[in-house]
């Protein structure tokens, strides 16, 4: 029988848990650097039994940010301050992927730009972008790269048929509107050993998108929703849709599948992963109320997060708790 605290393989990586770490993003730091308070609750994370941590995202683009002191992969300093993160989490054996994204398209000198009205020169413009990211991601001994196309984030757009009515060839097909994340990665793979998750939401074509994102050498898949993570709450009926999906994609693919929110207690986890094909669970909320809770879980003084999921550190672009700050 499996069990969430089951040592696993990942891909490439040996996990401490099939509980996978996903991040928001980050207000708390100093002046735009990273803040002795964010080395900490890495190293909180990743000593109290977490299998894989994915960051706070990592902004692409400057303008774009969604705090004033959020990460920026154009930060000064941003190689030699994040090689220390991934250090302290490595101390641990844990893996650590870089989350990239960016809802807003700010490129060539053009601001807020529509999928359908990006030239070959902006596409070609934003993957040099993600590339040269890639390779400060690689200096700062990340173990990999989530790239988030999910959510609200500007890749899916550029998935999504009802936003990308594109004629050429990175509109129309599944496969034409992936096109451009598909030479991404194809680059980013044979550039690199970067471990490459895809972040992608629950669609109509998402097996497809998952199958296609597998042959051009992406690593592991997380499923969510658009409107993650204030989708879920404890009381939510509309989980065994994301479940069912993602139970079905697991079992059509041959590379790691994440179900990607909506479970916050040991027994719901551990009955999913012996009755479906789903084998990894991501959680965020539940890590910003508690780093450690992990920990308790093992040795049974907690079986459920105490996270009521408020969603004030969603709304309010914090990766700290209101409630245990308020207490």
């Amino acid at each position: 029988m499996k069990d969430i605290f089951d040592e696993c393989d990942f891909g490439e990586f040996r996990l401490n848990s099939r509980i996978i770490r996903t991040g928001l993003w980050e207000s708390q730091k100093e002046m735009g650097n990273l803040s002795p308070e964010i080395f900490l609750r890495y190293e909180r994370l990743a000593k109290n039994h977490v299998g894989l941590i994915n960051t706070e995202l990592i902004s692409m683009y400057p303008h774009d940010r969604f705090s004033e002191y959020s990460h920026s992969i154009n930060s000064t300093g941003f190689i030699k301050e994040f090689k220390y993160l991934t250090g302290i989490v490595h101390q641990y054996g844990v893996p650590i992927l870089a989350q990239l994204g960016f809802v807003n398209c700010n490129v060539n000198g053009r601001q807020n730009i529509d999928v359908n009205d990006l030239t070959i020169e902006d596409i070609r413009q934003i993957q040099s972008d993600y590339i040269v990211a890639s390779k400060k991601i690689a200096f700062a001994d990340f173990d990999g790269i989530q790239l988030n196309m999910g959510n609200n984030y500007f890749f899916s757009k550029v998935i999504n048929p009802k936003e990308n009515k594109r004629k050429d060839d990175y509109g129309g097909s599944t496969i034409n509107r992936l096109r451009m994340i598909l030479e991404l990665i194809k680059v980013i793979k044979d550039s690199s050993d970067l471990h490459i998750n895809c972040r992608i939401n629950l669609d109509g074509d998402s097996l497809e998108v998952a199958k296609l994102l597998e042959k051009v050498g992406a690593d592991s898949i997380q499923i969510t929703k658009p409107s993650s993570p204030q989708y879920f709450t404890k009381d939510s009926g509309n989980k065994n849709i994301l479940f069912d999906a993602t139970d079905k994609i697991a079992s059509e693919i041959d590379i790691p599948v994440i179900l990607g929110g909506g479970l916050s207690d040991i027994a719901s986890i551990n009955e999913l992963i012996n009755s479906t094909n789903i084998e990894f669970v991501s959680m965020q909320r539940p890590f910003v109320y508690n780093p450690t809770f992990l920990s308790e879980w093992k040795s049974g003084s907690e079986v459920e997060s105490l996270c009521n999921t408020c969603n004030n550190c969603y709304w309010k672009k914090t990766s700290t708790c209101h409630i245990v700050h308020d207490e």
